[in-house]
């Protein structure tokens, strides 16, 4: 998974992957974000963290954290 920055500087994560990670189908995902029952977060880390990135995302009944370098890659994730 590789977390992009779009021409605008948003971050952008592929669907797909992310309704992958959570455990739900990529419709299902898309469906729930068009419903307002996604949200997201996105947390710059500074100190000893500084360079990496924390993201969030909530659905109603599950989390995934992912932290990503400052390439955009994925180092560490979590999900509950």
């Amino acid at each position: 998974m590789h977390l992009n920055i779009d021409p605008s500087g948003n971050w952008l994560v592929d669907p797909s992957e992310l309704a992958e990670r959570l455990g739900v189908a990529a419709s299902d995902l898309r469906r729930q974000m068009s419903c307002g029952q996604v949200t997201s977060r996105i947390e710059v880390g500074s100190g000893e963290d500084d360079g990496r990135s924390r993201v969030t995302i909530r659905l109603p009944k599950k989390v995934w954290r992912g932290v990503f370098d400052q390439g955009g890659a994925l180092i560490g994730e979590e999900t509950w």
